[in-house]
C-alpha cells in the first residue's frame, strides 16, 4: 500500500516544531551559549533574522515549482544525474542527524537511568518502533507528533521557569559577549540550530495544501526560534553555576530544577518519557523522508518496503563503535558546517539556477 497521505496544515507545523524541540533536547542550546556565551541572545536575534530571511528566499523561488521540492528542481535543471546527486547528499544528511542523534539520546538514557543495561538494547527498542511506524504511514506518524507536540512545548516552557528565581540581569552582560567578531563572525555558525531549514526543501510536496507552504513555514519558523530562545536564555540563567567544560543535556539539568513540591517528585522522568515519544517519532519521520528521497531517485512503488533497509543502516551506524566525545565533536563540528554547506550552499544554488532557467525558457 503507498504512502498516499498528505499533510493537513496543523499536523505539517507539529513535524516541523518537534524537530525543533529535538534540537533543543540534544544540546543545540549548550553550543550556542557555549561560543557566544552573554552574547548569545544579541546572537539569536542576529541569526534568526538572517534564517528568517532565507527561509523567505526559499519560499519564493519555490513558487514557479508547484508542488515540487529540492530533487524536482534538481531534475528540471540537469536531470537525473543533478537528482540522483543530490538525492544521495540528502539520505547522507539525514542518516548523520539520525545517527547523532540515536546514539546522543540514548547515551543520556543508559548514563542516567539504564546503566545496567547494554545500549543495543535501547538501539533495539527504538530501531523496531521506527520501523513499525514507517510500515504503517505517515498518517500515523503526523498524527502521533500532533499530539506530543504541545506537551513538548509545555515542557520546554516550564523549564524557562524552572530557573526564574536565579534569574539575574549580570548573567546576561556583557550584552554583545567576548566582542562582536564571535557574536557577529564566528557567531555566524549558530545558523545551522535552525535545522528546520533544510525540511523546507522537501516540505512542499507533502502537503494537503501546497498552497499554504508559504504560511505553514513562517509560522513553524517563529514558534520554533521562539522555543529556542527561550531555552537559551534559560541555559544563560544556569550556565554561570555550571563548571563542566564537557557537552551536558542542557533541557535535562533544567527540568531537575524543577520542584513542584512533596505530591510530584523526580519530575525529570515525566520529562524523559514526554521526550523518548519525541525522539521516536522524530526519527520516524526523518526515516520517512530518506525512504522517500530512495523512492524518488529509484522510482520505486511502495516506499514502505524500503523501511527494513533504512532502519537496518541507521541500526547499523549507531552500533559502530565510537567513543562519545568523538560524536559531540561531529554533532558540534562536523554536523554544524555540513547543514550551513545545504541551506546556504547547495539547495539555495539549485533553485536560484531552477529560477534562471525557468525564467529564461519563459522568455
Amino acid at each position: 500500500m503507498k504512502n498516499t497521505y498528505k499533510l493537513e496544515n496543523k499536523e505539517a507545523i507539529s513535524i516541523i516544531l518537534i524537530i525543533m524541540i529535538n534540537k533543543l533536547i540534544l544540546n543545540i542550546p549548550y553550543y550556542i551559549v557555549n561560543l557566544t556565551g552573554t552574547g548569545s541572545l544579541v546572537n539569536l536575534i542576529y541569526i534568526g533574522i538572517i534564517d528568517l530571511i532565507l527561509s523567505l528566499v526559499i519560499i519564493k523561488l519555490l513558487e514557479k515549482f508547484q508542488n515540487s521540492d529540492i530533487l524536482d528542481v534538481s531534475y528540471f535543471l540537469a536531470g537525473n544525474k543533478l537528482k540522483n546527486i543530490v538525492g544521495i547528499i540528502s539520505i547522507s544528511l539525514f542518516f548523520l542527524v539520525s545517527f547523532i542523534t540515536l546514539i546522543d539520546f540514548c547515551n543520556v538514557l543508559h548514563t542516567i537511568y539504564f546503566s545496567n543495561f547494554d545500549t543495543i538494547y535501547i538501539f533495539l527498542f527504538f530501531m523496531i518502533g521506527i520501523l513499525i511506524s514507517n510500515l504503517v504511514g505517515i498518517k500515523s506518524i503526523s498524527r502521533t507528533i500532533s499530539f506530543l507536540v504541545p506537551f513538548a512545548i509545555i515542557s520546554v516552557i516550564i523549564s524557562f521557569f524552572a530557573v526564574w528565581d536565579d534569574f539575574s540581569i549580570q548573567r546576561f552582560t556583557p550584552i554583545f559577549g567576548k566582542d562582536f567578531y564571535t557574536t557577529f563572525g564566528l557567531g555566524f555558525t549558530n545558523s545551522f540550530s535552525m535545522y528546520i531549514i533544510v525540511y523546507y526543501y522537501f516540505f512542499k510536496p507533502l502537503l494537503a495544501n501546497p498552497k499554504d507552504f508559504k504560511k505553514i513555514t513562517i509560522i513553524s519558523y517563529l514558534i520554533s526560534f521562539t522555543l529556542l530562545f527561550i531555552t537559551v536564555s534559560s541555559m544563560l540563567t544556569l550556565f554561570s553555576t555550571t563548571t563542566n567544560n564537557e557537552p551536558i543535556n542542557s533541557l535535562f539539568l533544567l527540568v531537575r530544577q524543577i520542584e513542584l513540591g512533596k505530591f510530584l517528585q523526580r519530575v525529570d522522568s515525566l520529562f524523559i518519557l514526554l521526550w523518548i515519544l519525541s525522539i521516536f517519532a522524530y526519527l520516524s519521520f526523518v526515516i520517512f523522508i530518506i525512504n522517500r528521497i530512495i523512492k524518488k531517485m529509484t522510482n520505486i512503488s511502495n516506499e514502505k518496503i524500503i523501511s527494513f533497509s533504512t532502519c537496518s543502516i541507521l541500526l547499523g551506524l549507531a552500533l559502530t563503535p565510537i567513543n562519545i566525545s568523538k560524536i559531540h565533536f561531529i554533532e558540534n563540528v562536523v554536523y554544524k558546517y555540513v547543514i550551513l554547506s545545504f541551506i546556504f550552499g547547495i539547495g539555495l544554488i539549485i533553485l536560484i539556477l531552477g529560477n534562471i532557467k525557468k525564467l529564461r525558457g519563459n522568455k
